[in-house]
């Protein structure tokens, strides 16, 4: 069983550093460290997410309710918020916000999918 489980259970992704990111970037001055922040937030933000979300017993938490608030938050006044750091990163929001999701549903337990909580 175990063995099964691991073939269906996708792995944590690795998450790139921001010298990787960066590596074919010139950023120079006061623009790298303002992406770099940027980078900082979205990135722990995303790692946050993944590991409140792989396991459903967090799922009310105050802190799981907080990632996914910003995760679905359609904000694009805000530079920190999850579209505009998308925007910034030129990854499509829509996309990523569909698969953190979807990482979300895969560890819910099965009585959870059947029966959502109101």
């Amino acid at each position: 069983m175990a063995a099964a489980q691991r073939l269906i259970t996708p792995e944590l992704p690795e998450m790139l550093l921001p010298t990787q990111f960066f590596s074919d970037r010139l950023l120079v001055g006061r623009a790298s460290g303002e992406l770099a922040l940027q980078w900082a937030v979205f990135s722990d933000g995303l790692s946050r997410y993944w590991k409140l979300a792989s396991n459903n017993i967090f799922h009310t938490s105050e802190e799981f309710l907080e990632e996914e608030n910003w995760l679905l938050a359609d904000d694009v006044d805000w530079p920190f918020s999850f579209t505009s750091l998308c925007e910034t990163f030129g990854l499509k929001t829509s996309s990523v916000r569909s698969s953190l999701l979807a990482w979300k549903q895969a560890h819910m337990s099965e009585a959870v999918r059947v029966f959502p909580q109101a």
